[in-house]
């Protein structure tokens, strides 16, 4: 979940045509962070091309967005998350019409508020979505439409205001077919999107000698929301004790860590 980027696909079973809607796709990057102060107003171009031949038709609009560690993903009305900025942004055109192979430009303008009490990160996504073109001559036509829709991230850091802060939860020993893996929860307990490099390192706990050192895939992690990190014990012999030194380091001066006794 790397401030996750998000890429949704709908299939949908019905008495229409065979047609695939997927045919266009937001250039560039998912994850769009500014960095503003308070009551300021910056803008920002998104670029959507259709990549078929035939016409396509694109439809947007705003949501929240907040995710958990047992795999969650919702996408909330705009403006209902205490940290939304969704009521900050306008956009436009809301449609567009793509002729084969052709790109238009989708213009976002973000109005900052002048609240003494913005501190932190506010973010939500911009939902780029096909829309199906039905061809009326083929009815009773049996067939599957693939609609794809883009979640493109929209974050406003105020200045350098806010922290992320990190708690550890739930650690332990699973077993998960047959194979076993040390695993944890982290949550995002501060006002700032964090993007933490996480690595545990396995030490003998009678020798003190280092074993191993695994890391993780870098994560983004916005307020409130949480996410699960496991490490595989393969190869780690079974029958001792094990210090195992986790570090969460979203730089600067956000570093976490947790030290856990792991019997295998």
């Amino acid at each position: 979940m790397k401030a996750k980027n998000i890429l949704l696909i709908v299939v949908i079973l019905g008495l229409m045509p065979f047609r695939i809607l997927a045919g266009f796709e937001v250039v560039g990057s998912l994850t769009n962070k500014y960095v503003a102060q308070k009551g300021e107003r910056y803008s920002a171009t998104l670029k959507v091309r259709n990549i078929g031949d035939t016409e396509q038709e694109v439809k947007l609009y705003l949501r929240d967005y907040v995710f958990d560690y047992q795999g969650a993903s919702l996408y909330n009305e705009p403006g209902t998350l205490k940290r939304s900025n969704a009521t900050w942004i306008q956009y436009s055109p809301k449609t567009i019409f793509l002729k084969g192979n052709e790109i238009k430009d989708v213009l976002l303008e973000i109005n900052v508020p002048q609240g003494d009490s913005l501190s932190g990160t506010y973010w939500s996504v911009l939902m780029v979505e096909g829309v199906g073109q039905i061809d009326p001559s083929s009815k009773g036509q049996l067939s599957i439409n693939e609609s794809v829709r883009y979640a493109v991230q929209i974050i406003t850091n105020i200045g350098k205001t806010g922290t992320g802060q990190l708690e550890f939860e739930n650690p332990g020993i699973v077993t998960d077919n047959n194979k076993t893996y040390f695993d944890f929860v982290l949550i995002n307990t501060g006002e700032r999107l964090i993007s933490p490099d996480v690595s545990m390192e396995l030490f003998d706990e009678t020798t003190g000698n280092s074993l191993k050192l695994l890391k993780a895939p870098k994560n983004g992690m916005y307020p409130t929301t949480s996410t699960k990190w496991r490490f595989s014990m393969d190869g780690i012999p079974t029958g001792k004790n094990y210090k195992a030194i986790i570090v969460a380091d979203g730089a600067g001066e956000d570093v976490f860590g947790l030290e856990y006794t792991i019997a295998l």
